[in-house]
């Protein structure tokens, strides 16, 4: 079993020790190879001072959903929890 370690969770929220590239060591994760401004997502967490994406109150904000490589996860889920969201909303 591998040990989950905070700094492999992405500012996007997922987890970096699953992807294939930092398995095949490749990568060292997204809190350690990205800076500002290479990374949509890693900006705003950064300027909104949030650990990771989803404690946004915005969470998942039309940015994350329209944005090109502003995530690695699932659009079909993003929609969904928007939808979530929208509905607690009302």
């Amino acid at each position: 079993m591998y040990k989950k370690e905070n700094n492999l969770i992405g500012k996007c929220g997922f987890y970096c020790g699953s992807c294939p590239t930092y398995v095949k060591g490749k990568c060292t994760g997204c809190r350690t190879a990205h800076t500002k401004g290479d990374c949509f997502t890693f900006d705003c967490v950064d300027d909104q001072e949030i650990d990771y994406c989803g404690l946004c109150e915005e969470f998942p904000c039309n940015e994350i959903m329209t944005k090109e490589k502003a995530t690695v996860l699932d659009s079909r889920w993003l929609k969904w929890k928007k939808e979530q969201r929208d509905k607690q909303w009302k």
